[in-house]
């Protein structure tokens, strides 16, 4: 469509489609570089952060690798699905089309065959974590042409993107294996699963969206902890 708009210019005012042109073509070569050079540093910052944080929490890992194996368990009998999974000290939670009692069944089931020794359940190729890796690898070599070369500019965006987005899948492999989640469950239970509403706050106001499904684990060291309802 500016295409469309920009070729329209050209045939009624030339002088304004060559303005047009011109501005476009600064955007690209200058202010795209500029930007990714802009982000790219602040992601080196911030972004590795994420990976961090997962690291050193021994309980998110183990609830993460169940929750990828909870997902290949479901995506087995249902074929891909258009699933979202969010890890947590106690459990995981689900956002998709499944009914709590399969997910349920799936959680088990991923559980049983990981404590068998299927730790592959534990990673998978759509997971957050690949959108983390590729974005700290583009920005990582971008840097580093930025600094090897003295000089930016859009071949050099656009020659990055597609490395990390080649290299990125494999690597976040690895490091899903090895930084964001833990396959050995022997020591995880899971204890039940509940539906949650979704509530976003935005301008003051409260909006509750599709509701979530959590699946509640424990380690089997720790204490129960009994559910009080009042009438």
């Amino acid at each position: 469509m500016p295409f469309i708009l920009l070729l329209l210019l050209f045939f009624i005012a030339p002088w304004a489609g060559f303005i047009a042109l011109l501005l476009f073509v600064i955007f690209f070569l200058v202010f795209i570089p500029l930007g990714f050079a802009a982000s790219s540093f602040i992601w080196l910052i911030a972004g590795p952060t994420q990976l961090f944080k997962v690291l050193f929490n021994k309980k998110v890992r183990k609830n993460h690798g169940l929750e990828h194996g909870t997902i290949h368990v479901l995506e087995e009998s249902l074929g891909r699905c258009n699933i979202e999974g969010m890890a947590y000290d106690d459990g995981f939670s689900l956002r998709g089309l499944v009914d709590p009692a399969s997910a349920l069944y799936a959680a088990r089931v991923a559980l049983e065959r990981m404590k068998r020794g299927e730790s592959s359940l534990a990673v998978h190729p759509r997971c957050g974590t690949t959108i983390v890796v590729i974005n700290t690898l583009s920005s990582l070599l971008f840097i580093v042409l930025l600094l090897a070369t003295g000089t930016m500019g859009l071949l050099y965006v656009i020659v990055v993107l597609l490395l990390s987005h080649l290299l990125g899948p494999a690597l976040s492999t690895v490091v899903q294996r090895y930084v964001t989640t833990d396959s050995d469950v022997e020591d995880i239970e899971i204890t039940g699963v509940e539906v949650r509403a979704v509530n976003t706050g935005w301008g003051g106001f409260s909006v509750y969206g599709p509701s979530q499904l959590f699946i509640r684990t424990r380690r089997k060291s720790e204490a129960i902890q009994p559910e009080v309802l009042f009438p």
